[in-house]
């Protein structure tokens, strides 16, 4: 092992066979960068003899946003495989922070494709990123990592392991076509979409092209493609209504309910349209001490009503 200086222009920053992870620079780092430089040193080693990182992707992206030409490297022998440069990677990664799902399946991908057995990556990877020791989530992560460029919305929204199951249930184009859905929803509202089409898929026996080319999910698609505001809470409604109908409708009548209780726009009521949790959630938005003592009269007026207890026998017998 040698440290010496490198010019960023030498790195072959095509080759990223020993990446694994996402995180873009962080703008504190970026600074922090203008004002001191880079101390670190990158770990690079040789492939078709030009150097390519093992670790220091977002030191050089913010040397180069920075203007910086030269950095610190610590070279790897370069006798070493592919398979003990990515081990020495990943443990300089693991030691940093938790990997998203995305990272995770990407990770699992690397030591599968150099060479190391599903039975050792079952036995003593999976149990490093806290997964399930199962044959099962090891087809799921190699699965998800063929995503491409979808594995970075994966992993801003922070996708769990139940979510990427039901995706790679759908045949691979319907996969894509699922993703150029839901890329802009929450994480909630992805998984919620994936769920429903998984569940119309089953009972229904149609593929996604016929779902989607329904009248209405077609209708809330094309609005939600155009990036009208409220087009996820229409897509999801129809969904739900055509997923389960009569769940459908009770939540349109406890909906109708709330609405009768004509509260002030500083008073919000939501509760579980699953209907599988039996409480309602109250939000307050208030600026002052004042307004808020107004608000709580206003809902305390207001819980004479007969509405309340309407919509809590609804949500208690929906429950049992």
């Amino acid at each position: 092992m040698a440290i010496r200086l490198i010019k960023l222009t030498e790195i072959n920053l095509e080759d990223r066979r020993f990446r694994f992870t996402f995180n873009p620079v962080e703008e504190r780092f970026r600074h922090s960068v203008k004002v001191i430089g880079i101390l670190q040193p990158l770990i690079i080693t040789y492939r078709d003899e030009k150097p390519v990182l093992i670790d220091g992707w977002k030191r050089v992206e913010a040397a180069r946003s920075c203007g910086l030409e030269e950095l610190l490297a610590l070279e790897m022998d370069n006798q070493a495989n592919d398979a003990e440069i990515f081990f020495l990677a990943f443990f300089i990664n693991y030691s940093r922070r938790p990997f998203s799902l995305a990272e995770k399946s990407l990770a699992v991908r690397k030591f599968y494709d150099f060479g190391l057995r599903p039975a050792d990556i079952i036995e003593n990877v999976l149990p490093l990123l806290e997964l399930p020791l199962e044959q099962k989530t090891l087809e799921i992560m190699l699965e998800l990592s063929g995503l491409e460029r979808w594995l970075e919305v994966i992993h801003r929204k922070d996708w769990k392991l139940g979510t990427a199951e039901l995706l790679v249930s759908f045949p691979l184009e319907e996969r894509f076509r699922l993703l150029q859905l839901v890329e802009k929803l929450t994480h909630s509202q992805q998984k919620e979409v994936i769920e429903h089409f998984y569940s119309l898929k089953r009972r229904t026996g149609k593929s996604l092209k016929e779902l989607t080319g329904e009248e209405e999910i077609g209708d809330t698609i094309r609005r939600l493609i155009a990036g009208e505001p409220e087009a996820a809470g229409a897509l999801l409604s129809v969904l739900r209504k055509f997923s389960s109908p009569r769940l459908w409708h009770l939540n349109q009548v406890i909906s109708e309910r709330i609405k009768k209780l004509e509260l002030p726009p500083e008073i919000s009521l939501d509760y579980d349209h699953s209907l599988e949790k039996a409480a309602l959630k109250i939000s307050l938005e208030t600026a002052s001490t004042g307004e808020l003592k107004e608000v709580i009269k206003c809902l305390s007026q207001r819980l004479g009503s007969p509405v309340w207890d309407a919509i809590f026998e609804l949500l208690h017998h929906v429950g049992d």
